[in-house]
């Protein structure tokens, strides 16, 4: 008899990592107030010892400790929202304690402490083992839902961040070079403004450039103000392209609105990457 050849089960096949989510923010404060009410509801019979909401490890270990002497109300199914919301408190505290510790962490560290005084602290018996339980909570703060908790997710994502705060310097030091022949051209745009016929996302960023011309203090501002002059004149040729009509309706508005889109064309290398600016 011929065997047939087996074939893969469910058994013997890997099943797909599912990522790791997090709560990420959460209004602590209004769940443990539901808490409370819900525990006033069952007559907790310590209610009258129930902790401030700001107690939030207090209040865990005080409906954990009443949770069964709750009275159930008819309509209600008080016990096991509450149950509910003890079990999301505590992983928000879970996930509130990891940012802890690793603060904790980095402050020893800047303070000069060496990695094997936190061994005890952190439940490791090496330097290494210290070492590596950081990475591996400063990946957890790190990382995207869909990421794994890793020593070296955590370094491919700080070199990520780093890669980005260094286009951000360079963005902002490369606009801050031509603010002020920005300022100049918007300023001819807006004492010629009677003149420009714009609207949606065009008015919005003359408004912009208005609000903004005159105060424009930190090298950050100046660049953004550079940029949002930028965004005014790709929003006019996106209309133009749609069919719009000539913005303009006299001479100097259309001869400032030509300074603005030779300005704008004008090519800077040394901007990795430009996008529409964002409100300061």
């Amino acid at each position: 008899m011929v065997k047939k050849p087996k074939t893969p089960t469910s058994r013997n096949t890997p099943r797909p990592r599912r990522p790791a989510l997090r709560l990420g923010a959460l209004n602590a404060t209004s769940l443990v107030i539901r808490l409370r009410e819900l525990y006033e509801a069952g007559q907790d019979p310590q209610f009258d010892r129930f902790p401030a909401p700001e107690e939030l490890l207090l209040v865990l270990r005080h409906t954990e400790r009443t949770a069964h002497a709750l009275t159930p109300v008819d309509g209600q199914d008080i016990e096991g929202e509450a149950a509910v919301l003890r079990a999301k408190l505590w992983q928000y505290v879970r996930e509130q304690a990891d940012s802890g510790q690793l603060r904790a962490i980095e402050d020893g560290r800047a303070a000069g402490v060496p990695w094997h005084r936190f061994n005890e602290a952190l439940c490791v018996t090496t330097k290494h083992g210290a070492y590596q339980k950081a990475r591996r909570l400063k990946a957890e703060q790190l990382r995207e839902p869909h990421e794994p908790r890793t020593p070296e997710s955590a370094r491919e994502l700080e070199d990520r961040k780093i890669a980005e705060e260094r286009t951000e310097r360079l963005r902002v030091s490369a606009q801050e070079r031509r603010f002020t022949l920005a300022q100049r051209i918007a300023r001819q745009l807006l004492d010629h403004r009677d003149g420009l016929r714009v609207s949606g996302m065009a008015a919005y960023w003359l408004d912009e450039l208005d609000a903004t011309i005159d105060d424009r203090r930190t090298p950050l501002e100046r660049a953004n103000f550079t940029t949002f002059l930028e965004s005014f004149v790709r929003t006019l040729h996106a209309a133009r392209r749609d069919g719009a009509p000539d913005p303009t309706t006299t001479e100097p508005a259309r001869h400032a609105l030509t300074l603005a889109a030779d300005f704008a064309e004008q090519p800077h290398p040394e901007i990795p990457h430009q996008t529409d600016a964002t409100h300061p």
